[in-house]
């Protein structure tokens, strides 16, 4: 992956950690808050609150962040393929590609 690439991602993957971070940190003390400006990965799970929808986010950054710049970057964690780079232009913490499930 070219490496202006790779650091806009690693840079994006940062700016999402913080903002899903504040986010999480207001609720947690109770202040009143929104999620309307996070762009949050599907909810697969019904019924899970804001708090938990948070942090399973911040833990896909975080995951996304170990693999960034390793040969499991960028590749489905399910199958192996490829994950489009446009794909991960537009959310770098995908681990799944569009064929199979992100569980």
């Amino acid at each position: 992956m070219d490496p202006a690439l790779q650091q806009r991602l690693r840079t994006h993957l940062g700016q999402k950690g913080i903002a899903v971070n504040a986010e999480l940190t207001a609720l947690l003390s109770k202040q009143n808050t929104t999620l309307a400006t996070l762009k949050l990965p599907q909810e697969r799970k019904p019924g899970m609150t804001r708090i938990e929808r948070l942090q399973l986010f911040l833990t896909h950054i975080s995951d996304a962040q170990k693999r960034l710049g390793t040969e499991a970057w960028g590749r489905c964690a399910t199958c192996g393929g490829p994950i489009s780079e446009a794909v991960l232009i537009e959310t770098p913490w995908q681990s799944h590609c569009a064929s199979c499930p992100d569980d």
